[in-house]
């Protein structure tokens, strides 16, 4: 990836978090409540639907047109909106592939080309420019990994968390599996969904792992450590927390947050002795 992007997880309300550690009771039960939950068995029962009643559900299913609305110019939407195409658009698309052709040598260097220009802009701040400029590195090879976490990042700054996990987590597909900056990053916005949502542990472990994966692949990426001392707090797990915390702070202090300290503070003393209330 050419531009550092920082979600800046650091900067989360730290009062959310508090709010988070007061359900951390029955979070700490586990996952038996939640088979218990009835949303879960309300899954199950439907996976068990006899056959004739799938089949009859099945054919009052109504085909709609996906076409974007009039008005709607789909050049500035992630992937397009994933709408489907007019005639005039994709005659648009393929005189659009014909030239970048002619001016490169493969469509990937084409589609590099155009992912490049998308993070600049995107980290000048003009995220429709951005998303219009990945799309068009999206026609040029979809199989590039980094489309994906730039239209994440636009989705996570707009505040479309499940978009851009959704996003991201297409393109953790696409790659090698060992980019623990792009694992970070989605952990990030785990950790965002987390804060907004404390009755679910799904986000947290989520995020637990990528950043535990992260960490594996790279174990002097300070952001991880820094991180993962937020998913700690919001599981109430202060021990691991400051364990997490300390780790950071031995790889770079430079990079860690008075936020974050002053949260882990208010909650337990430091157990090294090493940080002090004012």
């Amino acid at each position: 990836m050419v531009f550092s992007v920082c979600l800046g997880v650091q900067s989360i309300c730290l009062a959310q978090i508090t709010n988070r550690s007061q359900s951390a009771g029955s979070v700490a039960k586990g996952s038996r409540e939640l088979l218990n939950s009835p949303k879960v068995s309300t899954t199950i029962a439907s996976a068990h639907t006899p056959e004739s009643t799938r089949e009859e559900k099945a054919e009052k299913v109504v085909v709609v047109n996906r076409t974007a609305p009039a008005g709607v110019d789909i050049n500035y939407l992630p992937l397009f909106g994933n709408y489907e195409k007019t005639e005039a658009q994709l005659v648009n698309d393929e005189l659009f592939l014909s030239e970048c052709d002619h001016e490169f040598a493969t469509r990937k260097e084409a589609g590099n080309f155009f992912n490049k220009m998308a993070w600049q802009y995107l980290s000048e701040g003009d995220k429709g420019t951005a998303t219009y400029r990945f799309n068009l590195a999206y026609l040029l090879n979809p199989e590039n990994f980094d489309i994906y976490w730039g239209l994440g990042v636009i989705e996570f700054q707009s505040g479309n968390y499940s978009s851009a996990i959704e996003l991201m987590n297409k393109g953790l597909e696409l790659s090698d599996g060992k980019n623990y900056v792009f694992m970070t990053d989605l952990a990030t916005i785990y950790i965002k969904k987390a804060l907004g949502n404390p009755h679910s542990i799904i986000e947290s472990t989520k995020a637990k792992e990528l950043l535990n994966n992260a960490i594996k692949i790279q174990p002097q990426y300070t952001p991880a450590f820094v991180q993962l001392t937020i998913v700690h707090l919001l599981e109430n797990n202060l021990d691991a927390a400051w364990e997490n915390f300390h780790k950071a702070y031995e790889l770079n202090p430079a990079e860690l947050s008075r936020e974050v300290l002053a949260e882990l503070l208010s909650r337990k003393e430091d157990p090294k002795g090493i940080f002090k209330k004012n």
